[in-house]
């Protein structure tokens, strides 16, 4: 006898309904065809609950022993009647809406796959930030050597029997600032000289500034620096700078004495 609708009355809720046309459709062949005329697709085929041959279902706990080993099975046959259904309903679902399941994993392996090169990207700019300040550390560096360089080479060329040709006083100065200028000497530029440019020749941690300060103090002292330099072509403004250069590096060199 076909199944019809008169024979299932309306349950008292979607659930319950699903539930009771999934069993049914589980108990014979005409009820099978029935729900799966009504929903779409046939709803009887999920396990655990499996057609037997001759038209019945075999119930979970019939079906024990065929599946002990398959931990999916395992798993379903634990199951309630109204966990099953539910079980059942979103694989019929997934099944009648299998666009969207995809486009769900598509979005998903897109975003995942975002995710991983947006971590690439920020490791990238990481790496090249880090060579970046590694690079303008070693620029800084090589132009305090060369500063350095230039500094000590010009006292010796001072210090030497004849001046430099066609120089001016100023000139041939070494003055302690980056570019050895006259026009650049200043607190900031000769403080800045003295603690950067010294150890350029040498690892920091084995630099003793002080003792750096206390010998460039005694030869920046004015008396001394006429005794080096000698009185030609020292005219008050040179004298002053000098003057100038002294009282910075003793101020400095009392810094670090106390620190």
């Amino acid at each position: 006898m076909t199944t019809s609708p008169i024979d299932h009355p309306p349950a008292s809720n979607p659930e319950t309904a699903f539930r009771e046309s999934l069993f049914d459709a589980l108990a014979d062949d005409e009820g099978a065809a029935f729900w799966e005329s009504v929903y779409g697709q046939p709803i009887h085929t999920y396990s655990p609950y499996i057609r037997s041959a001759g038209g019945g279902s075999s119930s979970k706990d019939d079906n024990n022993n065929n599946h002990a080993d398959d931990p999916k099975q395992a798993e379903l046959q634990r199951m309630t009647d109204d966990e099953y259904a539910t079980y059942v309903r979103a694989r019929m679902w997934e099944k009648s809406h299998a666009h969207i399941v995809e486009e769900r994993r598509r979005r998903e392996e897109q975003r995942l796959r975002r995710k991983e090169q947006e971590g690439q990207r920020r490791d990238w700019e990481r790496d090249v930030e880090d060579a970046l300040r590694r690079g303008e550390e070693k620029r800084r560096k090589n132009r305090w050597k060369d500063a350095w360089g230039r500094y000590v080479r010009g006292w010796e060329a001072l210090s030497s029997s004849g001046h430099g040709q066609g120089k001016t006083m100023k000139d041939q100065i070494p003055w302690p600032v980056e570019t050895g200028r006259y026009r650049d000497v200043d607190r900031e530029q000769v403080e800045n000289f003295f603690r950067h440019a010294p150890q350029s020749e040498q690892p920091s941690e084995g630099l003793d500034l002080g003792r750096v300060l206390k010998f460039e103090r005694v030869r920046w002292h004015p008396d001394k620096f006429l005794q080096k330099a000698g009185a030609d072509g020292l005219d008050g403004e040179i004298v002053a700078m000098v003057t100038a250069v002294f009282q910075i590096i003793d101020r400095l060199w009392s810094e670090v004495r106390l620190a």
